[in-house]
């Protein structure tokens, strides 16, 4: 259904919705913008997991090395720094999580 900043009760599935945004010095462990970090939450009601880690898949190719502009730093390059996908009990979905570092 697209990206969402969030996802009400009646949003379409499947729907991606962006998450925790931080900045911070990876190597330091101190908040500053040299470090960007954004989450995206893939949500799906089909069974099983396919459908989740398609989308997963179609996000990681089209984001994972892709050039941006993020603030006065200019352009800088996305990382896939982590990627699950898992089936949450409480909410009865399939809910895929992807961080990209940039």
């Amino acid at each position: 259904a697209g990206l969402l900043e969030q996802a009400s009760d009646k949003a379409a599935y499947p729907n991606v919705t962006y998450g925790r945004t931080s900045a911070f010095d990876l190597d330091t462990g101190t908040d500053n913008n040299d470090d960007q970090l954004i989450t995206l939450h893939v949500w799906s009601k089909a069974q099983g997991e396919a459908e989740t880690r398609l989308i997963m898949d179609s996000i990681r190719a089209r984001l994972d090395g892709a050039a941006l502009s993020i603030g006065p730093r200019g352009q800088t390059r996305l990382s896939l720094e982590f990627a699950e996908a898992r089936y949450d009990e409480d909410l009865a979905v399939n809910h895929g999580l992807l961080r990209f570092r940039a």
